[in-house]
């Protein structure tokens, strides 16, 4: 099965469009599955019917993935069966009886391109404290993709400022209390120190780094979320931007400058590729592409 699996993955490669994320996703989710079929259904996975990857299916729902982790399961077995069908080890395809994917489906986070996170950014007015922090927030979402709640929860003493020169490390704290160091380098190292030395900005290290106005409470997560989406109307940008969105930009930015995925995976907090991969963004006509292409793969020898 790991040789029919590795000649799948082979395939996929063969088809440019394909982008590695998506690759590395599907070739997760089949084996996933196989180790299913094998240890639960007790049957061959390259042998399984329509009501088997049903199930499979199913199980996945019942665990709480997301709706987009499990579209990819959906889709890597809707690849791989046209797959192990064109080849000829199959009489059908029991994936084509799979519903499509359609109900309760949700709204789709599109990120935004790096002009429109430029234009937001251009659009504050930093000759306030206020236009200040809201900047540098939004700088630290962009450059760094972090969760609203990463944030929001920052202290003062989680930045430091000496590990060269422009260079600093921002020390996050992340889902299940999980933690990770990011490097805060050139201009948003500069626009970090600048805001910290700012008078009205905290000094004490235990100090939420971005307070409510006056307050010495950190800024809350639904009025960042309302900041940023405020702020993306008044610079002229049509689609919604949002916390989120920002994140989804900054995976997608890094994966089309080539970063290797699993770094891009290290730096967003995650514990699986699997987990990264839903925020690196294609075109839906490469899918179809791909796709279309997969289900007339030729026999191999």
């Amino acid at each position: 099965m790991i040789a029919l699996i590795d000649q799948y993955r082979k395939e996929l490669e063969k088809v440019n469009v394909f982008a590695a994320s998506t690759i590395e996703t599907y070739t997760i989710g089949v084996k996933a599955f196989c180790q299913y079929a094998k240890t639960v259904l007790h049957i061959n996975p390259a042998t399984a019917k329509a009501d088997h990857l049903l199930e499979w299916l199913l199980h996945l729902k019942h665990t709480g993935i997301g709706h987009s982790r499990h579209e990819n399961h959906h889709y890597a077995l809707k690849s791989f069966f046209a797959f192990v069908h064109k080849a000829g080890l199959t009489d059908s395809n029991p994936a084509d009886v799979l519903p499509l994917l359609i109900h309760r489906r949700r709204e789709r986070t599109n990120p935004i391109n790096a002009s429109d996170a430029f234009k937001l950014l251009a659009s504050f007015d930093r000759n306030s404290w206020t236009g200040l922090r809201d900047y540098t927030m939004v700088s630290i979402l962009w450059a760094l993709g972090l969760r609203t709640s990463e944030l929001t929860g920052l202290n003062v003493r989680d930045f430091e400022p000496a590990h060269g020169k422009r260079i600093g490390l921002l020390r996050i704290r992340g889902k299940n209390k999980k933690q990770r160091a990011l490097f805060v380098v050139d201009r948003l190292f500069d626009q970090l120190v600048g805001y910290l030395a700012h008078p009205q900005s905290p000094r004490k290290k235990l100090a939420p780094m971005f307070p409510a106005d006056t307050k010495k409470t950190a800024i809350s997560n639904s009025r960042l979320q309302r900041i940023v989406k405020d702020q993306a109307k008044k610079a002229g940008i049509s689609t919604e931007v949002t916390p989120r969105v920002l994140r989804h930009s900054f995976a997608t930015e890094m994966y089309h400058k080539k970063v290797p995925l699993t770094a891009i995976c290290a730096m967003m907090g995650h514990d699986a590729i699997a987990d990264t991969a839903v925020y690196v963004h294609v075109s839906d006509q490469l899918i179809k592409q791909v796709l279309d292409a997969v289900s007339v793969c030729r026999r191999w020898s």
